[in-house]
């Protein structure tokens, strides 16, 4: 930590370069609406940008003078005009083209856009970088991949990010492992979301995934894995009236119908609405299984003046659906070392249709935006977060030889689990000095809940090479209840303050300074039937963040490095010897290197990263004199190579590809695991998608689409014996996009694979998507 302020102290003494200036705006059509895609460019400099889905665009980092600022699509006029900037100053400057939403949309589809590569995001550092002044590696998967690729699920969006491979949770939350670390808990617009968490992806604008342990800004425990941290951010009002309908149907009677409709509430356009719902339903592959989703999602946003504005969001999700795991009793009986040596049939899932899963999810949240100064505005969020389960059956089949199932079912009735978080944020610029910092300093405090009810049941033990026995719900409760449920509650606080500043050494030099303080309590448990707590502890973790970015070629190539750090609480152990362990705080801190471009007018995109994650103060075992003791030294490396590119070579030709590299190692643990690999943590990771469409003539619209994922084999137990193969994707779409409707076919698993996930579920083999959007 020394050396830590020791570079703050040589950075903050550097001699830096004089105060820079900031150009933004918004870019509107004749109708009113945002127009997307379109190019700002400073003439007589290499600065420019494209407008994003909101019209909006920002060119920082200008040196006082007189310009031109020019704004041009192709098959559109071009509109100049002549600006001067002043040092310090943000320069608001809009432009309305003389065509309409739907004339703009009939030559962006002419037109050379990289759709796919829209990068720039606040949310990811919490302040305004560019995506080549950031430090720190991460992917963003927007709108339209989603909609190109007819996603219905949030694993299959995941697959976009490089190095990320799906994985789920029996409660219903479907997450990712990256670099080697798995979670199924992500951010919502940079909140703290419940554990249950069956959101649907037609109420998402992007997720954004941040590569690495980032616990300085987004905190540890169930916020951030050591791999990293995805955030989901939820679509928004825009200032004019629009929308669409759509409908999808296909294989094993999946079927949707979703919605999507923004209003103005007020001539002035300063307050909005917006609205998201959908229906969603699926049979399983297998011979018993489904899933039904209903999901609305209303937000309104008023500005009250031009320095302050609200926003209040909430999704609402109803969820029922069937779910089942898979174990190994016992690897010295069962012969199999794979999944596909496995006799269980891949579609037979030995489980039933009552035995299901009924829940229900609930965010609502708020967020003040106040423009303080200038060059300051504070940022006010709240999110109650919400999951709970009316009832849940989980059901487990531990193979105890090849031939041999027991049937075990978690009953969960009811369940709840929930999350209060309050955020501020105070973002600006500023000089010390000669030098120019871009800061965030926050505070987070949330309240973290749960309320248990649960009892586990061996139900049956079946022959799979027999008839399968009957498998019901009332069966269950009656086992149930005859073992009795043990009834706890939870509640735990953490206090985080934050602060993060990127400093200018030189305009192509920039270091990243960051510091988290961060403070956890908890009574621990509470049992109703003994009315005591149990394991209530107090902690403290510190979480740094350092890094560098050079660019040689000004917004065009950087070189970045970084030091990141993730953290996670643990609570104290009993000992066979009755003496309590009080556990530190388990850490993950990375070192990490490599480039990032973005050439000719942003047609080029791409990163590649090498890293090495340690994880400190792991927990083990270890026998001492006939007694399992738990020792906090163990040990573990995680270390590998991201790329990923992002590219529009032509016109109408879209790319993106992305390829990780991993291996991670328990490095000191228990005799059983050490020098192991962790489970579902594959070593090798490839996607790939290429889309193509006519831009011009009578086809104009027309497209294709052509991708895949490979997915290397992994480990399914700590041991290292019983593996999940590998397996390769392919997928394919044709579609037809105009205006006012957007035609497509999907077709996913053409290569009809046989793959598993992690948790040892059959996957979907080959199936066919048909959607149809209706806009206006």
């Amino acid at each position: 930590m020394k050396s830590y302020f020791t570079i703050v102290f040589l950075l903050f003494n550097v001699i830096a370069f004089a105060q820079n200036a900031t150009i933004k705006g918004k870019i509107s059509t004749s109708d009113g609406k945002p127009a997307e895609f379109v190019n700002v460019q400073l003439n007589g400099t290499n600065k420019g940008t494209i407008s994003n889905e909101n019209g909006e665009y920002k060119i920082e980092r200008i040196k006082a003078g007189t310009y031109k600022l020019k704004v041009s699509l192709v098959g559109l006029e071009t509109k100049e005009q002549q600006i001067e900037v002043k040092a310090g100053e943000t320069l608001i400057i809009d432009f309305a083209l003389a065509e309409s939403a739907n004339q703009l949309q009939e030559v962006v589809v002419q037109s050379n856009t990289n759709k796919f590569s829209q990068k720039e995001t606040e949310s990811v550092a919490r302040m305004p970088l560019k995506n080549l002044e950031n430090s720190q590696v991460y992917s963003v998967v927007g709108k339209a991949l989603m909609q190109e690729q007819v996603i219905t699920e949030r694993s299959d969006l995941y697959r976009n990010v490089p190095g990320a491979v799906p994985n789920f949770s029996a409660g219903g939350s479907q997450g990712m492992t990256t670099r080697g670390f798995a979670t199924t808990v992500g951010m919502r617009n940079c909140m703290i979301t419940s554990a249950v968490a069956p959101m649907n992806p037609i109420i998402l604008e992007r997720v954004e995934v941040l590569k690495g342990p980032s616990g300085t800004l987004f905190g540890g425990n169930r916020n951030a894995t050591f791999g990293g941290v995805f955030n989901y951010v939820t679509k928004k009002p825009y200032d004019t009236f629009g929308g669409d309908v759509s409908f999808t149907a296909g294989s094993f009677g999946f079927s949707r119908v979703a919605a999507d409709v923004n209003v103005p509430l007020n001539d002035e356009k300063t307050a909005l609405f917006r609205l998201n719902t959908g229906w969603q339903s699926e049979d399983s592959f297998q011979d018993q299984g489904f899933a039904r989703n209903f999901t609305i999602a209303p937000t309104i946003t008023y500005q009250v003046n031009d320095r302050l504005k609200f926003t209040v969001d909430l999704d609402i999700t109803r969820s029922t659906y069937t779910v089942s795991s898979f174990a190994i009793a016992s690897l010295a009986r069962v012969k199999a070392r794979s999944f596909d040596e496995l006799k269980l049939g891949y579609n037979r899932s030995l489980t039933n249709n009552n035995v299901d899963v009924q829940n229900r999810a609930t965010n609502f949240g708020g967020q003040m935006e106040y423009k303080l100064s200038k060059n300051w505005k504070s940022e006010t969020k709240f999110l109650f977060s919400e999951g709970a389960y009316e009832h849940f059956y989980w059901t487990t089949l531990s193979m105890l030889t090849d031939s041999t199932v027991m049937r075990t079912v978690r009953n969960q009735t009811p369940e709840t689990f929930g999350n209060v978080h309050f955020q501020q944020n105070f973002i600006g610029d500023f000089t010390l000095g000669s030098l120019k910092n871009r800061m965030v300093v926050g505070v987070d405090y949330s309240v973290n809940y749960n309320a248990l009810n649960r009892s586990t049941i061996t139900y049956d033990t079946l022959n799979i090479n027999k008839a399968v026995k009957d498998f019901n719900v009332y069966k269950i409760n009656e086992l149930s209840v005859k073992r009795g449920f043990t009834t706890t509650t939870f509640n735990s606080k953490s206090l985080g303050v934050y602060a993060s500043d990127v400093i200018n050494i030189t305009p192509e030099l920039m270091a990243m300074l960051s510091l988290r303080v961060d403070r956890y309590s908890t009574k621990g448990d509470y049992t109703l039937s003994t009315g005591t707590f149990k394991g209530g502890y107090e902690q403290t973790s510190l979480s740094p963040k350092m890094g560098l970015v050079y660019q040689p070629l000004k917004e065009k190539v950087a070189l970045f490095a970084n030091y990141m750090n993730g953290f996670v609480n643990l609570a104290p152990v009993n000992q066979p010897d009755n003496t309590v362990l009080v556990l530190k705080p388990q850490y993950a801190n990375q070192w990490e290197t490599g480039v990032k471009l973005d050439l000719v007018k942003n047609k080029l995109n791409a990163s590649i990263s090498y890293y090495d994650i340690s994880v400190t103060n792991a927990t083990r075992t270890e026998v001492i004199n006939g007694q399992s003791f738990t020792l906090q030294n163990g040990t573990q490396n995680s270390k590998g190579w991201d790329v990923e590119l992002i590219a529009n070579p032509i016109s109408g030709l879209n790319i993106v590809a992305g390829y990780a590299k991993n291996e991670n190692k328990y490095t000191k643990a228990s005799e059983a695991l050490n020098g192991k690999s962790l489970t579902a943590s594959p070593k090798d990771v490839a996607n790939i998608w290429v889309s193509y469409y006519l831009t011009k003539g009578d086809f104009r619209g027309v497209g294709l689409g052509v991708g895949g994922n490979y997915v290397g084999e992994s480990w399914f137990e700590s041991t290292n014996v019983f593996v999940i193969p590998s397996y390769t994707l392919l997928n394919a779409s044709i579609f037809y996009d105009q205006p006012k409707y957007r035609l497509a076919l999907k077709a996913n698993n053409l290569l009809d694979q046989q793959y598993w996930s992690s948790a040892g579920s059959p996957q979907k083999p080959f199936n066919i998507l048909a959607n149809l959007i209706l806009k206006f």
